[in-house]
């Protein structure tokens, strides 16, 4: 094994945010930022970018300027800079600027070759126009040697406690030992060569029968039987098959057949592996048309049922153990119109754990999950995870293997991911792990005798071992570095505080952090929750926007991987006050629900006072009328005594107001030219207080009184006639005060629905 080491250098000047190109100094402070002290006043660098710190009119500091000249950290870790006119400091807990009064170096013009090296190990220069940063780079993956610039393709483990390894450029078929030693190479002559030797042929796929012969597929065409002779010699068979012989992956099955996945040719199975002559057979599909399928992957699950990768769909198959012949297959796509469909027809490759659970990769939508029984059913339902929707970094998935009960290694177009569907956990070993280029070939990882896994790359194989897969060596520290609110300047303090106080004008808001890895930061990536709620799909944004926080408190948690994909244990928990406004707080909301409370019992005592008293008008309006009526009878009653008839809640006054209307309406009911003027005469008042007290005591007018004491004595008279003789209406009209007996009928049917000539009591 190689492992991979380099050296980067990277330069920083002005085109790439310093503030100006003469750099006087460099330090770092406790949080982990680079400090870098110019020209034109410090600035801050977190990996990412750099950020500059700048007096301010108004500050409460007296510096005249800000050619700083030489730099240094003082015992509490703050930054004190000496400049032209004098000298001042920043402090890294406060985020802010000092005058000072103290002894500092002398000032030096150049600080040209001044070298410093950070917390990663990593160098910087400063030059003369800016500096530069060297990073001396290891790679955990280590290289396969032989392997450098050629396509690893196929990976196969024998009985013999050896491994094999097949690359595509140089044609090639080594052997190991379970130490990882190598052993020789295979001829095309069926021999193991201590030197390096051709195979013939480029080999995309390795297996070996529980017979102990190896197959090979190859591209181009070949179908190859190696059977051990020695230990270093086997028999070379070249298998012919009609179909096609592209074979990109083979598998056996409970009953010792090999079924192969042809590019082309669709599947075939040699029933007699063993014999002197194999032969492959196809398969129509009968109503599937699966003859010229470009398959890739095939699975034998656990309850022996085929399910083949193909370039168009998933192709599932039920063996018929007795008569291969009769192998029913079916096909299934992509249907736009089941979200629970097959996510993609690109199907890559197809795996099943030891729970029963088959995983699909798909080529550039994730993967999908389903039950093997359920796979079986007429219209199945998968589950899909892809980087939308679940913790997954990638969508361009090329292979797949099983790393134990609860993970699954998922190979991508540049990374790999370990996944853990029950959790929804994903690993991510991005490109800093391999190697700078980092393509991935199509083959599945394999688990080597020492626990390691290699991995195949088209810039060779890689081997990972636990160790460096699990390992944490280098933690970067997340910080916070800048709160913007719009309409004021950026703070870049909130990195040295764990509680952010967000005011009732600040509710939009943005908050910036980053890893600090001064090494390579490119595959960092980050994910954040407020709450305990789940944690948002990972990316490499580095900025949270907010928008009209409701007022509260808040506890944001945010994590990040490390520069090698992986996540690590350096999350930060930040508390998120968002202030009340005073018609928000608890006391407003308080007295907005009594207000409301007491508008509505007003409402509702408003309510109940109207009908209340408009019952009594009611009560005393019949009472009253019924006075009217006994004044009409021969019997005589003094005014006095009728009067005490009515409720005894009457004041004095009012009693003797009702009784002078009384006595109008008695006197002049039966008058025509009877008016309300008069009647307000009478009664001492005028016409509007006759009215206003009217309306008050009884509900009505002065003029409706008067017709409704005339309507009585009409209804009266019709249904009491005088010596059983019906008087005539017009008698009746004229001794009710109208002079009109068609007005008359108007108004009595208007107060009683019907005509005085059809009434009766």
């Amino acid at each position: 094994m190689i492992c991979a080491h380099s050296q980067r250098a990277t330069t920083y000047d002005i085109h790439s945010g310093l503030p100006h190109w003469v750099v006087s100094g460099i330090v770092q402070d406790r949080h982990g930022f680079i400090w870098v002290s110019t020209w034109n006043g410090l600035c801050r660098y977190d990996g990412y970018e750099f950020r500059q710190i700048k007096a301010r009119p108004g500050d409460g500091t007296h510096i005249s300027s800000e050619v700083i000249r030489r730099m240094e950290l003082d015992g509490r870790g703050n930054i004190v800079c000496r400049t032209t006119g004098g000298s001042f400091m920043f402090d890294t807990r406060e985020y802010r600027l000092y005058d000072v009064a103290r002894h500092v170096p002398p000032s030096i013009d150049s600080q040209e070759g001044l070298q410093f090296t950070d917390s990663e190990g990593n160098r910087w220069l400063i030059e003369r126009y800016g500096m530069t940063k060297t990073v001396s780079e290891r790679c955990p993956a280590s290289l396969v040697s032989g392997t450098e610039n050629v396509q690893a393709k196929a990976f196969m483990r024998d009985n013999r406690q050896r491994w094999w390894l097949a690359t595509k450029e140089d044609e090639t078929v080594r052997i190991y030992d379970r130490s990882n030693r190598l052993i020789g190479y295979v001829g095309g002559d069926g021999h193991i060569h201590k030197e390096k030797t051709r195979f013939g042929y480029r080999a995309y796929c390795l297996m070996q029968t529980r017979g102990g012969d190896v197959w090979v597929g190859c591209k181009p065409g070949a179908l190859l039987r190696l059977r051990p002779v020695s230990d270093n010699e086997f028999e070379v068979k070249r298998i012919n098959s009609r179909l096609c012989d592209v074979i990109y992956h083979i598998v056996e099955d409970r009953d010792g057949r090999l079924w192969l996945a042809s590019f082309g040719g669709g599947i075939q199975c040699v029933p007699e592996p063993s014999s002197a002559n194999p032969k492959p057979v196809g398969f129509s599909g009968g109503g599937e048309n699966i003859a010229h399928d470009k398959v890739r992957r095939l699975l034998v699950t656990l309850g022996g049922n085929l399910v083949c990768a193909t370039t168009n769909g998933l192709v599932v198959g039920r063996i018929d153990r007795q008569n291969i012949g009769k192998t029913t297959f079916r096909r299934l796509t992509r249907d736009g119109e089941r979200e629970e469909s097959l996510c993609n027809n690109a199907v890559m490759d197809v795996v099943q754990d030891g729970k029963g659970r088959i995983f699909i990769a798909t080529e550039n939508h994730g993967i999908d999950m389903i039950d093997e029984a359920a796979l079986m059913t007429q219209e199945p339902s998968f589950t899909n995870f892809n980087s939308a929707n679940s913790s997954l970094t990638s969508d361009a998935c090329l292979a797949m293997t099983v790393k134990d009960s609860s993970r699954i290694f998922v190979v991508c177009a540049d990374r790999v991911m370990e996944f853990e569907p029950d959790s929804d956990h994903t690993v991510t070993y991005a490109r800093s792990f391999w190697n700078d280029r980092c393509h991935f070939s199509e083959e599945r990882p394999l688990c080597l005798y020492d626990g390691s896994w290699i991995f195949g790359l088209e810039q060779g194989a890689y081997v990972a071992t636990c160790r460096s897969m699990e390992a944490r060596n280098v933690t970067p520290p997340l910080r916070l570095t800048c709160l913007s609110v719009n309409g004021k300047l950026p703070d870049l303090g909130v990195c040295a505080r764990d509680t952010i106080v967000i005011d009732t004008d600040e509710r939009n808001f943005s908050l910036s952090f980053a890893a600090l890895c001064y090494n390579d930061n490119s595959e960092i990536c980050y994910r954040s929750r407020i709450g305990d709620v789940t944690w948002s799909v990972a990316d490499k944004q580095r900025t949270l926007t907010f928008y009209d926080m409701q007022p509260g408190e808040y506890v944001l948690e945010i994590q990040s991987t490390d520069r090698y994909g992986r996540w690590t244990d350096n999350n930060i928990k930040v508390v998120i006050v968002v202030k009340y406004h005073w018609y928000e707080t608890l006391w407003a909301r308080i007295t907005l629900w009594l207000f409301i409370a007491g508008v509505i019992a007003a409402v509702i005592y408003t309510m109940f006072y109207i009908r209340t008293l408009s019952r009594q008008r009611r009560e005393l309006l019949d009472k009253y009328m019924s006075l009217l009526d006994s004044g009409k009878t021969e019997e005589t009653v003094p005014d006095e005594q009728r009067m005490d008839s009515l409720p005894g809640n009457l004041s004095e006054s009012d009693r003797k107001f009702l009784q002078r209307v009384e006595a109008y309406i008695e006197e002049n009911i039966g008058n025509s030219e009877a008016n309300i003027d008069d009647m307000a005469a009478f009664a001492a008042s005028s016409r509007s207080t006759l009215n206003r007290k009217l309306r008050s005591l009884v509900g009505i007018t002065a003029a409706q009184l008067l017709i409704d004491a005339r309507m009585r004595q009409a209804a009266r008279m019709l249904s009491r006639p005088a010596d059983g003789v019906r008087p005539n209406i017009s008698d009746i009209a004229y001794k009710c005060g109208y002079a009109d007996t068609r007005y008359f009928s108007r108004c009595f049917k208007k107060k009683y629905g019907v005509a005085p000539s059809e009434y009766s009591c």
